[in-house]
């Protein structure tokens, strides 16, 4: 009975040993199986954020009367700020008008002069492009650190 007991004990000493190395060697896999998602998660969301940002933009730019590039870039960035993590002043915001025939500026909104409600003919439309680098949070071997998101959304005007 003793001897048995003994066997018994011993082989439980040699599984707790071996259990070690199992958690040694998995583990590592684990955490960076974790930390991928959490940067994956992260990319997600940096570049939702940038395409609700371009999507602002245009249409703060679409629906004013007397519109700006100033003000669409701040629609823009402010939209991108409402995402934790993501920081808005970081964003490139380009915006331009053309017609529907490519002329930059719309023939309807020339610079400084009198704004003319876009006609079925030849409508105006507004784009927005916003740009983002993403940074991982720790640099991971054969993959790049930076990654960078490029929107753009474009909205035909309404005045």
């Amino acid at each position: 009975m003793k001897a048995l007991i003994k066997r018994m004990e011993r082989a439980r000493r040699e599984d707790l040993g071996q259990s070690m190395v199992e958690i040694a060697l998995i583990l590592p896999l684990f955490v960076g199986l974790l930390l991928g998602g959490a940067d994956l998660a992260r990319a997600f969301a940096i570049q939702l954020a940038i395409q609700n940002g371009a999507r602002a933009g245009a249409e703060s730019y679409a629906i004013d009367q007397t519109p700006t590039a100033a003000e669409a870039a701040a629609a823009s960035i402010a939209e991108i700020s409402r995402t934790p993590g993501v920081k808005g002043a970081l964003a490139n915001v380009i915006v331009w008008e053309t017609d529907s025939f490519g002329a930059t500026p719309c023939a309807n909104h020339p610079v400084g002069g009198t704004w003319t409600p876009p006609s079925v003919a030849n409508p105006c439309y507004v784009s927005v492009e916003v740009q983002y680098t993403f940074t991982t949070t720790i640099a991971w071997p054969l993959i790049p650190n930076t990654a960078t998101f490029d929107r753009v959304t474009t909205f035909r005007m309404f005045y």
